[in-house]
């Protein structure tokens, strides 16, 4: 496909897609700015069409059931901040932010968790990423997540894992995964 030929393409086909980005720019270093951009604008779009296609999904960001009632218009607010700085100037063009791309992580991580409650397979990039997050911060799984991990992984493969730089683990993530799908053990 050229970029000039016309293509259809759906809301959550064009999230995946945002969200996949993303993730690649993430991994390679790239701009924090568009990384949250991008993050934010899939996982909007990825949080309403979860909430549409599983109404009883585990609850995300902008519905989070650790959020008061009272308090949640607020609270979406500011985490619609940054997008909304970045994407409008109508009010404020000479204005600055203080932005920590730590929370572009937030929206990538519930982007994936949205896709995973519309039943969508995981791609190579957010296994990847999903990964990474927990190798490095495995204080983010429960206890139940944590036996997983270490019954699926030996602690010196574990630790090896997490001495590799960010591009080199996607890219043993995408062969890893290419080698379950050439032995049929994944789709």
């Amino acid at each position: 496909m050229t970029d000039s030929q016309n293509f259809k393409v759906t809301k959550l086909d064009a999230a995946q897609r945002q969200l996949r980005t993303a993730i690649l720019l993430w991994f390679s270093g790239g701009d924090p700015i568009s990384i949250h951009s991008l993050a934010y604008a899939a996982y909007e779009v990825i949080h309403a069409i979860s909430k549409r296609h599983n109404p009883q999904r585990r609850d995300l960001l902008f519905d989070s059931r650790f959020i008061r009632e009272e308090a949640r218009s607020e609270f979406n607010k500011l985490l619609k901040m940054h997008a909304n700085f970045f994407k409008h100037a109508n009010r404020d063009a000479n204005d600055t932010i203080e932005f920590s791309p730590m929370i572009s992580e937030t929206f990538i991580l519930h982007g994936i968790l949205g896709l995973d409650a519309c039943s969508m397979p995981k791609s190579d990039e957010e296994v990847a990423f999903a990964s990474w997050l927990f190798l490095h911060d495995i204080e983010l799984l429960t206890q139940e997540g944590r036996e997983m991990f270490a019954n699926i992984i030996s602690i010196d493969d574990f630790n090896e894992m997490r001495r590799m730089s960010k591009p080199q683990f996607l890219e043993e993530v995408r062969m890893g995964r290419a080698e379950l799908r050439r032995l049929g053990q994944l789709s």
